[in-house]
Order: C-alpha cells, then structure tokens, then sequence
C-alpha cells in the first residue's frame, strides 16, 4: 500500500485526478503516488469528483499533473480553460492522461496541436532529441520495448512530426512525449496511456523514469525544489578470491573514481598459487584502511556457505551457523578489518537464523533476491518467489525495512528485470556477462561490450533516482588483462560523461537512502519576488542530505543542492 505524504504549500505539485472512476483511479498509487513519494516531489491531491479548480486555486502551485487517463471529460470546458489560463500566466503542465479525445478546445491551446480521431498501438518508443533538458542524458540510440504495447494518441500536427518538436516518438514517428511553452508557463505531454507505467506494460525503473522526472522538474515554475536521491555511483564485484593478481584489480577501478564493494571468500584468501607472503590478505587490510573498498563475507567457498546449506538447499543449524559466525570472526581479526553493514549474500541464500548474528556485528542491510529459509533452485516451483517492497515492487530496484525484522534495511539497485516467478539470472547484471572468455561465454574479451553493458547499468539507477552500481563477478575479471580492465573502465567514464557522478562506498549509499526514505517534505514555500525557498522536512536522517532546488536556465535548468544537516523529527532549510 503506498502511503500518500501530501505536503503543504506554493512550492508543491497538484496531482489531479478522479476517484468516482474506480477502475482508472486504481492504478494512480502505483503510476503517480509511489513515484512521486520515491522522487522526493511535493505534491497536493486534487479529486476533480468534489469540482474544478479555478486559476487562483491553481496558480497556488508549481505545477499541474493530470496523472490518470480519462481526465478530459471530468475537466470539462471550464477546467480545460482554466489549465490554459493558468499556464499562461506561469504554472507548469504535465499530462500523463492519453485519453486525449476527451480534452476540449482549451487544452488543446495549450500544445498547439490537433489530436487524432483513436489511438494506435506502439510496441517501441524511440528517442528522438538529446538537446533538450528531458532527454538530455539520454542517446539517440535508445529505444525501449514495452512488455506489452501501449495506447498512443495520435497528433496531427506537423511541428510534432518525425522532424519537429517531439522528445519520444513511436517507431512510425508518432509523439509519444512533447514539450513546449504557452505564455509565461511551460507543458509537457504525454501521448500515451498512463497504463505505461505499470509493471504489467513497462513501469518504473525500466528505463523511462529520467523523463518521468524531468518533465515534472522541466516544466515547474521555478524555483522549484524536490528530495531526491543524488547521482551516486559504486560497484559490487562477487565471488572475490583476489583474481590471481592480489585485487590489483581495485587500483584500476579506484583510478576512475570507483570504492567496490568486495564480497569475499574467506577461505580462499591467500591460497592463489600456494604463496607464503599472504599478499591478498595485505591487499585486503591496504584497501580497507584506506577507505578505497569495503568488504563483505560471500562465503568460505564458492560451494560452502556461511548461512545456509546450498547443496543441501536448507538452513543450517543454529549450531553450525554459531561455529560459522566464530570463523567469520577470526578470519575478519587476522586480517584487521571490519566487515561493511552491507551483506550481498551468495545465491541470495540465507538461513533466518543468521540475522541475530549479522545484527550482533553491525551489518544492517541486505540485498534480497530470496525470502529467507529458500534455495536458488526450489524457486519457484517449491518456495515462492521474493516479493520486493516499495517503492515499485521491483525485484531490481527497492528501498525499504525488512517487514520482519525492521532492524534491516533491505535495498537494491541492480540492472535486473521485473519478474517475481524466477530466480533466473539476465546478463545484463553482470557486465562482463557474454563479455569475456569465460565459460566460452565470448570467443575474446569484449572490451567495448562489457562497457555498454556497464554503462546502461549505471544510468538505469541514477535515471530512476536510485543510484549506479556496476555489478560482476570476479571469475570473469580473473580472464581479463588489466590493460583489458582499464579500457572497460576508460570506456565506461567516456558513455557516463551527461552525468555529474557522485562517487561513494556502497554503506555510505545505504545511509544516504534509508534517511531519504525516512524523510518527506512536509512544507515547502516560495517567495516568487526573491526566489527564495523555505523547506520542512519531517523523518529521520543519519547524515547530512540535501533539496535539490532548480532554476530555469534559458529553455533548461539549473540545479543547486542545498544541504539539511542530520535530524530527528523536523527541519527547516533555505536557499
């Protein structure tokens, strides 16, 4: 159930939509109120069922969202006019409803456009602008593949055509996503179904939500502030054992920027080639101390794991799990390192009985891809599948406390797909995937398509306001030259230079997210003469955040994060 954290103020959104259409209506948590939630967007929810709001009533706000197909008729004439008016005069418009045969003159107006008479069927949406602040980190490359189609509305109108002012089109070059001005204001449209934001035809974090956003922050009269999740970005690298050259392999990524988080196997530390000199263990304690990698426990093999019988595919005793925990602490002591409060565990397999002792240690977040107690091949036609909490049920892409036990955080941000009835790995978690000779995988290392793969895995985070984690495993970094590495990672920094990446440890991202999880904007108002901003937040944060305040720059915008130190209960911030 997505919670509704409505705001007050003339620094919100105004999200209309229609109750008393029961069946439209119940895809408004999952479309709008749980991206809004998760994108940190203030915003007021308007029932057009208790009446139309009028320009004043309007002009009260940032921005308009129609965020339900179907709108147009409830709108009427006189709701149609007053969008217009309200427009012109500097209040930004965004449509998600793709039932534009119902929308009267007025709205029309607005776009400057004539829709057409039904409409069609779209299987692929293209990108078709990178010039603009919506699409600005996109390429022209890109296309997405809804599951299932998506009803687009046609627009008969020239200027939106394949060599006019639309941002998304459908393969046979109809609009799918246009921006304009009308007046002082500015509006976006989209030209298709607000069904496209479900699991069921695409959904977020499936490669669309940077448009989502940026259509909303786009549009807004400005300044404009939202609470979201900054452009972080880390790796995570499983199955390590030191790649035969000592985690050399860290020096290359800490080169460009990157902290992996390792998740290692302890006993083979030290055991590559029959050396006396302990050198991954050195290795490990360098890396650690310095700060430029944390490190998890993966397993004592890849076979033999902590907290749960693979072979067997059952929990371990409590006996054995508290002999395991022993050996996890003496291995931890003997190289003089602390394990990070993130735990990446091996097949996503994990005895219950193991939180006690993971909580005894400090460790308080976990990525889940199985319920507890389940093995990696019962599921699912012995144990049910892992159903992923808020904010999308993405079995990818989630941020929330374990319902069980709230004293874990359970989080993910991987390049994964939606389903929740396999276990079933995709290449595209692992970069290097079908990029090397492992496993015959590739008949040679693939430089530049193991960067691709990277590349999309970073965006996909940061477009959707999660954050980028570059994810493989280490048997396939052991068949790669390092001068194979550095292109990678040389690669990789030239596809994300659209984006300012912030570069932080895994836990560090994992602080960062729970405080933003448990922090709304409660307020927010804006002195339109001075430009000033006046933000209260209610939650709870572990470090310092911050409000993403944004300006118009010409026909784009400008962002200016502006810091809220660490609270408990409510804070105020201004620019």
């Amino acid at each position: 159930m997505v919670q509704e954290l409505q705001a007050e103020g003339n620094g919100t959104v105004l999200l209309l939509v229609n109750r008393s259409d029961a069946d439209e209506y119940g895809l408004v948590a999952e479309t709008m109120l749980a991206a809004l939630g998760h994108l940190g967007i203030p915003y007021k929810v308007w029932d057009l069922d208790a009446g139309v709001p009028s320009v004043k009533q309007l002009l009260g706000h940032r921005c308009v969202i129609l965020g339900q197909d179907g709108l147009g008729g409830k709108l009427g004439q006189a709701g149609a006019e007053a969008l217009r008016d309200a427009v012109n005069a500097g209040v930004g418009l965004v449509s998600f409803d793709g039932d534009l045969g119902g929308y009267s003159g007025p709205f029309t107006e607005i776009f400057r456009m004539s829709p057409g008479k039904k409409p069609v069927s779209c299987s692929q949406i293209n990108t078709t602008n990178v010039d603009h602040f919506i699409t600005g980190t996109r390429e022209l490359t890109d296309q997405i593949n809804p599951t299932q189609p998506v009803e687009v509305w046609p627009i008969e109108s020239p200027r939106y055509g394949p060599a006019g002012e639309s941002l998304l089109q459908t393969s046979s070059g109809w609009p799918v996503l246009i921006a304009t001005t009308c007046g002082q204001g500015r509006a976006v449209l989209f030209a298709t179904s607000i069904k496209l934001w479900t699991r069921e035809v695409l959904g977020h974090a499936s490669g669309l939500d940077d448009v989502f956003w940026k259509s909303i922050v786009w549009a807004a009269r400005k300044p404009f502030a939202i609470y979201a999740m900054p452009p972080f970005a880390t790796a995570l690298i499983d199955d390590c054992s030191g790649s035969y050259n000592h985690f050399r392999y860290a020096d290359v990524m800490n080169k460009f920027g990157w902290i992996p988080h390792l998740e290692v196997y302890l006993e083979d530390i030290d055991r590559v080639m029959h050396e006396e000199d302990y050198a991954d263990s050195v290795k490990i304690k360098e890396l650690h101390d310095a700060g430029l990698a944390t490190f998890g426990v993966h397993g004592f093999t890849y076979d033999n794991l902590m907290w749960f019988d693979h072979e067997g595919r059952k929990p371990l005793s409590d006996k054995q799990i508290a002999e395991n925990f022993k050996r996890y602490d003496a291995y931890l002591k003997k190289w003089g390192i602390t394990p990070s409060r993130l735990e990446n565990h091996h097949f996503g397999e994990m005895g219950s009985n193991a939180l006690p002792h993971l909580k005894q240690r400090g460790i308080e977040y976990l990525s889940m891809v199985l319920n507890f107690d389940t093995a990696w091949m019962d599921v699912p036609h012995k144990k049910p599948a892992f159903k992923p909490p808020m904010p999308y049920h993405h079995r990818g892409y989630y941020m929330d406390y374990l319902k069980d036990d709230p004293d874990f955080f359970i989080i993910r941000s991987y390049l994964e797909p939606w389903s929740f009835d396999s276990s079933e790995a995709v290449a595209e978690v692992d970069f290097l995937w079908d990029n090397t000779i492992f496993w015959d995988e590739s008949p040679s290392n693939d430089a530049e398509g193991a960067a691709r793969v990277g590349i999309k895995q970073i965006r996909r985070g940061i477009d959707a306001r999660f954050f980028g984690v570059l994810v493989c495993h280490e048997q396939r970094v052991a068949v790669v030259t390092m001068s194979e590495w550095e292109e990678m990672f040389s690669r990789i920094r030239d596809g994300l230079k659209k984006y300012d990446l912030i570069y932080r440890p895994f836990e560090y991202i994992c602080d960062y997210a729970r405080s933003h999880h448990d922090t709304h904007i409660s307020a927010v108002s804006v002195n339109d003469e001075t430009g000033r901003v006046h933000c209260k937040l209610q939650g709870k944060t572990r470090l310092t955040t911050a409000i993403e305040i944004y300006t118009n720059d010409g026909n784009s915008v400008q962002c200016l994060p502006c810091d809220v130190g660490q609270f408990t209960g409510t804070a105020s911030v201004e620019n």
